[in-house]
């Protein structure tokens, strides 16, 4: 009994230091840094400069709308995970003043480690480099962050962080509702010229370099009006009182930060590019060709940047994400498109989507099927809405988990999961960004994205869904008192759930039938 009574009061004295570490720890406040202003005479400059006025050539109405007043932007898509990737590391390595790089994920494998090799090298060269993360998934990651925010030109801060670094699983019990609380935003902004924002985190699953499953995902590659709206939302996040510096929050002592070391450690991995297959495929990339030549095509239009504050969890005044595309649905007058890889619609989006149907427009969902999707408990909360949606005449298409029809992976991937967040209206407007449609991203996480107004891009993306969709997705109906899955290429009725063996589906039911939706 006395044994007892001992490991209870060590476990509450654990408790309480834990959680006074988590709720007490004061920092000094970082210094406010804010957007640099674009160079004028860098080879990036002056390509954005010559597609400006090859605009004014084509369009003289658009290019004079982007020179007075600044509401026109050019967008390139990047569905392809090599060809994102490629993006990306042409615009670090273009970089001559600033890189202001915010991710939710960013992981320490073969593309973690070459955007990092790059950053590194821009640093070299002078670049001001800002990496913002948000700490939920920096876990074992302190000293690598530390030692490369010992560059002079590379500063680290992390959104929300872990005051207790070492139980970082027991300390988000403790201090939970803070902690629950994460930055889903994502961009990469160059000299404030251009930018790309999207679904994509950085890790080998986002581009196509990862064998054990691919993720289906997709960005916007933007140059105008919506980058410095980039720029000014990253400013906002990074001089938030929700953001602490990697210094702030890691003791010296308790790691390895040599600068020394890293700097030898860059140059060992960069000697072993020359040979990696993947980076031979980035080399192949028919969009580097294109880069290298300065033949990208551009979408032009107005693009608006939309995203929640960083305290939004505190019920700040003005908008937040979700008030803006409630909004842009509400401009769809025939048609909307929502493609989401977890959807959880909840109780009022589902009425309002059937009541839309009523009232004659055509209401299509692109989601994961089962056995494509990568988190079980989120498809336990979509299928309770699934039914419900189909018989208000509300089309649904889940995304198939077969590799055979995906081609792009590095040695054919296992597994595919679509990933990308995409709505489109009326075919005439686009929202590309990082919100999923369901309660975390709404009401939880902070979301970002760009809202784009170009007819001919809206169609385009609709046609390589409508030709895609064919392949790669089952249609769902609801059919004789049950639901069935079509699948089209191999005209195919499927009366279960597809490619999905029975303990996912009974995970599924389970998950379902417990009280989480507001968490997913």
């Amino acid at each position: 009994m006395a044994k007892t009574n001992y490991l209870f009061l060590v476990c509450c004295v654990f408790y309480f230091f834990l959680s006074g570490c988590a709720n007490n720890a004061q920092f000094e406040p970082l210094t406010k840094e804010y957007k640099l202003s674009p160079p004028t005479d860098s080879s990036l400059a002056q390509y954005i400069d010559s597609q400006i006025q090859l605009q004014q050539q084509v369009s003289p109405k658009v290019a004079t709308a982007y020179n007075s007043q600044q509401q026109v932007t050019g967008v390139k898509t990047l569905a392809d995970g090599v060809d994102a990737f490629v993006a990306r590391l042409a615009m670090i390595e273009a970089a001559t003043k600033s890189i202001d790089l915010q991710y939710y994920i960013y992981r320490n494998d073969e593309t973690g480690k070459i955007l990092s090799l790059f950053l590194y090298k821009a640093a070299e060269r002078g670049v001001r480099v800002r990496i913002l993360l948000d700490d939920l998934t920096t876990v074992n990651g302190d000293e690598g962050l530390l030692a490369i925010a010992n560059h002079p030109n590379i500063d680290v801060r992390l959104f929300n962080p872990s005051f207790e670094r070492h139980y970082r699983g027991m300390a988000f019990l403790w201090d939970f509702n803070r902690l629950n609380h994460r930055m889903h935003n994502k961009s990469l902004t160059i000299d404030n010229l251009v930018t790309v924002v999207g679904g994509r985190n950085i890790g080998a699953e986002y581009f196509s370099a990862n064998e054990d499953v691919e993720f289906g995902d997709f960005d916007l590659l933007a140059i105008g009006a919506a980058v410095d709206q980039v720029s000014d939302q990253f400013d906002i996040y990074w001089n938030s009182e929700q953001v602490q510096s990697i210094e702030q929050l890691v003791d010296p002592n308790d790691v390895n930060f040599d600068l020394t070391s890293l700097k030898s450690k860059a140059v060992s991995f960069e000697s072993t590019l020359a040979t990696n297959d993947y980076v031979k495929r980035l080399e192949n990339s028919p969009l580097l060709d294109r880069l290298k030549s300065k033949s990208l095509d551009w979408y032009w239009g107005e693009g608006l940047v939309v995203y929640d504050p960083p305290n939004k969890l505190e019920k700040p005044d003005g908008t937040v994400l979700l008030d803006d595309l409630s909004y842009f649905f509400e401009q769809a007058q025939d048609k909307l498109l929502i493609v989401s890889p977890y959807f959880v619609p909840g109780d009022n989006a589902t009425n309002a989507f059937i009541d839309a149907v009523k009232q004659g427009k055509k209401i299509t969902i692109i989601t994961n099927s089962l056995a494509a999707t990568d988190v079980l408990a989120v498809h336990a909360g979509y299928q309770q809405y699934r039914q419900k949606l189909i018989e208000g005449g509300v089309k649904i298409y889940e995304v198939k988990d077969d590799p055979s029809v995906k081609k792009s992976s590095w040695k054919g991937s296992s597994r595919t999961s679509l990933h990308a967040k995409t709505f489109i209206i009326d075919e005439k407007a686009i929202f590309v960004g990082s919100f999923n449609f369901d309660p975390r991203s709404a009401f939880i996480n902070t979301e970002m994205g760009l809202i784009f107004h170009n007819q001919q891009l809206a169609k385009s993306i609709l046609k390589s869904l409508d030709d895609s969709g064919f392949n790669k997705a089952y249609e769902v109906v609801f059919k004789d008192g049950e639901l069935v899955w079509l699948d089209h290429l191999h005209n195919k009725t499927i009366y279960a759930e597809p490619g999905a063996g029975f303990w996912r589906k009974f995970f599924a039911d389970f998950l379902s039938l417990l009280p989480i939706e507001s968490q997913l």
